[in-house]
């Protein structure tokens, strides 16, 4: 066996998946999610960092056709599993694990695809996850680098990965985004394709910013394939700098055969996912993945009264989330008070009264740094279950 056989072995023993939710599919992304944790495989945040793509459900053609951009720009060696339904799940994993590990194949797929460049596709409005290679774009770039965690009185945040809470769900390679913003084909969204441009690529507008000054204008897609992210949600960012001058939302749907998950039958089970989203999008992965476990432990029925009331108070001592939920806000209240309303329900208690009418997605964007951004929107956890693609 030679050494480039070995090395494809030892990489499909060990894959980085990225999970690609769909809307109306959420069975199947928590399948795939249990299933991950089963298997020791720990996800990617982006497509730079991924060699497996998992598509969790059946897509709706604007989904997928984004879906297929991010898969046409993944490095090789590479593996896809399309699962439809949780039973598929398994079968799929293990016959995407044996293709990384299939040299002929491999081989034959780098033979077959050309080098990107911006030419190659003439739709940016698909590439939601282009040039936003969520790597660079970590928390440090974003004002979170600098915070002194240690002085912040963790409180049991041995695990809150704070290096990841540079957002390596937040990258931008290409600001392009490690795991959120770059996704592969970034480009920008931008129906307007700029042929006079270097290798086609958009130049950036220009525009006044807060202190009147003309300066760089970006429109930047985050999502629909993007780590602790809402299925098939796209928002479109203008951006100065990191603040974001204006938001399209959109979203893009799953097939028709679709449904909702979240019935309200298990509502501690929901709290936990959100929370978890939640969690690893400010960077505490540890607590995040406990979130997930206690969810899968209560959709069973098996969940034990005294470790939720243990994770509760461990994620409520958290001064340093407290410090970065306080200050987002969602309308009348903030994402702090979101997320101890969650924790609230998961312990059984009374929770504080949330029901004060939340304005339009787009709106609480505008202002926001795009570290800020992606906390809202984790802790605002539009329902996406059973959206078409629409304007919103």
């Amino acid at each position: 066996m030679g050494l480039r056989a070995r090395l494809l072995r030892y990489a499909a023993g060990r894959p980085r998946p990225l999970v690609v939710a769909v809307p109306g599919f959420t069975g199947v992304r928590l399948a795939v999610e249990a299933d991950l944790r089963r298997r020791g495989w720990r996800p990617a945040l982006a497509p730079a960092e991924a060699d497996l793509l998992i598509v969790c459900g059946r897509p709706g053609p604007d989904l997928a056709r984004a879906i297929d951009t991010v898969w046409d720009q993944m490095p090789s060696p590479r593996a896809r599993a399309d699962a439809p339904t949780a039973s598929d799940v398994p079968s799929a994993l293990d016959a995407a694990s044996a293709h990384l590990a299939d040299e002929p194949a491999q081989l034959e797929d780098a033979a077959q695809r050309a080098s990107y460049t911006p030419e190659t596709s003439m739709d940016h409005s698909t590439m939601d996850h282009g040039d936003m290679d969520h790597g660079d774009m970590d928390h440090s770039a974003m004002g979170h680098g600098d915070m002194d965690h240690g002085a912040m009185g963790h409180e049991g945040h041995e695990s809150m990965d704070h290096e990841a809470m540079g957002h390596e769900s937040m990258g931008h390679e290409a600001m392009g985004h490690e795991g959120h913003g770059g996704h592969g084909g970034h480009g920008g969204g931008h129906d307007h394709h700029m042929m006079g441009a270097p290798h086609g690529l958009a130049m950036a507008d220009r525009a006044p910013d807060r202190d009147g000054l003309k300066l760089d204008v970006l429109h930047v897609p985050f999502g629909p394939v993007l780590a602790d992210w809402p299925a098939g949600l796209k928002v479109t960012f203008t951006l100065q700098g990191d603040v974001v001058q204006a938001a399209e939302v959109e979203h893009l749907a799953g097939d028709a055969g679709a449904g909702r998950f979240w019935d309200g039958t298990n509502v501690v089970a929901a709290r936990l996912d959100a929370l978890a989203r939640l969690l690893a999008v400010a960077g505490w992965t540890g607590q995040a993945a406990q979130a997930r476990v206690l969810r899968d432990q209560a959709l069973d029925g098996k969940v034990e009264k005294a470790r939720l009331e243990k994770f509760v108070r461990r994620t409520r001592r958290s001064r340093t989330l407290r410090w970065m939920l306080q200050d987002v806000g969602l309308g009348e209240t903030n994402a702090w008070t979101r997320a101890s309303g969650w924790l609230a329900e998961i312990g059984g208690e009374t929770r504080p009264d949330t029901s004060a009418a939340t304005p339009p997605l787009g709106e609480l964007l505008v202002g926001l740094d795009v570290a800020a951004a992606r906390l809202l929107v984790a802790a605002l956890d539009p329902d996406t279950e059973g959206a078409v693609a629409e304007h919103v």
